[in-house]
């Protein structure tokens, strides 16, 4: 293929490139979302929006005829990253999730490079750079978008944590794809640079494991609010205020330690208290606290702990007095 047939086909690609780039981003960040389960938990890993490109038929054409001429036999055939997209996550340890995920998928067959286990296992002396990379391949025709997508089209996958993001971006497109001869010294700063960002992590993803072990009673009650919430108010326009939450969980951390989960269930559970659902609804356009999540275990609380909540209760006392009165309960404390 000449250059001028090469260019003709490419041309004549690109909004099937353009299309499988889109297809290739839509189904891994929708499987992200799904485990992630709720948008805010969906950013507590992607920390960059997803992006996606094609090469611009200069920067091909350069590439096969120019820059990388004796590296290929079919430069058409053999240049995977015409299309491309890239995920950037906070920490390593979450990037095992996207493997997962690219691994999984039914839509595609895949490749990988070399990835960084590879590297530190090859030569644990190295600070290079780091990021997963796969060239996923369409494992049949597919339409997306009004566009037919040829079986084996390549999309390259990047899969970097912030911290190699912002050494690739300083360092892996200037020096080691880039064309210019760097000094020793230059290799070696970023070498050093690399090294840092590597003990960060490792000391990012402990305090991660640290912390998270330190909140899963918090997380645990959580949890089971927001599920019981969604199935007992689905009438209700939930408020989504996770820090409220941590604050009020936090607060009354001592009450929380002396019941369990199971009991809190019980308690919606008990036929006596089956009105509570429908008294929320209605105070629904009083005070906020009707349309939180933790409306629910204000309730059980108030009927758990009737004569000490209070002391414990770190938010305003008016919204706690219309749950006594639901309950039939006298407030130990001077009422509005």
């Amino acid at each position: 293929m000449n250059r001028d047939e090469f260019i003709q086909l490419y041309e004549a690609e690109l909004p099937m490139y353009k299309a499988w780039a889109d297809f290739v981003l839509t189904k891994i960040d929708s499987s992200i979302l799904s485990h992630a389960g709720t948008k805010s938990a969906y950013l507590e890993w992607v920390k960059i929006p997803p992006s996606q490109r094609v090469k611009q038929v200069d920067s091909l054409v350069t590439k096969a005829f120019i820059r990388k001429r004796n590296k290929y036999k079919d430069p058409y055939k053999e240049i995977t990253d015409k299309a491309g997209i890239r995920f950037v996550v906070l920490l390593t340890y979450q990037l095992e999730l996207l493997c997962n995920i690219v691994e999984e998928a039914t839509s595609w067959a895949y490749s990988k490079d070399k990835e960084f286990d590879e590297w530190k296992g090859d030569d644990p002396r190295l600070f290079d750079y780091q990021s997963v990379h796969y060239i996923v391949y369409a494992a049949r025709d597919i339409e997306h978008k009004g566009v037919q997508i040829k079986e084996g089209t390549p999309c390259e996958v990047q899969l970097r944590t912030l911290l190699q993001h912002a050494y690739a971006e300083l360092a892996h497109d200037t020096i080691y794809k880039g064309n210019i001869a760097a000094s020793p010294e230059v290799h070696r700063t970023f070498a050093k640079s690399m090294a840092l960002m590597e003990t960060t992590d490792d000391l990012l993803c402990n305090a991660k494991i640290l912390l998270e072990n330190a909140t899963a009673d918090i997380n645990a009650w959580k949890n089971a609010i927001n599920t019981e919430a969604k199935k007992r108010l689905g009438d209700i326009q939930l408020i989504d205020d996770s820090k409220s939450a941590d604050h009020l969980l936090n607060s009354i951390s001592d009450l929380l330690q002396k019941t369990s989960a199971d009991e809190f269930l019980a308690f919606l559970e008990d036929p006596n208290y089956s009105y509570v659902s429908e008294k929320i609804k209605e105070r629904q356009a009083g005070s906020v606290e009707f349309r939180h999540p933790f409306v629910l275990l204000m309730y059980f609380l108030a009927k758990r702990f009737r004569a000490s909540l209070h002391r414990k209760w770190p938010l305003d006392l008016e919204p706690l007095e219309g749950v006594y009165s639901d309950l039939g309960l006298q407030p130990p404390w001077a009422t509005t």
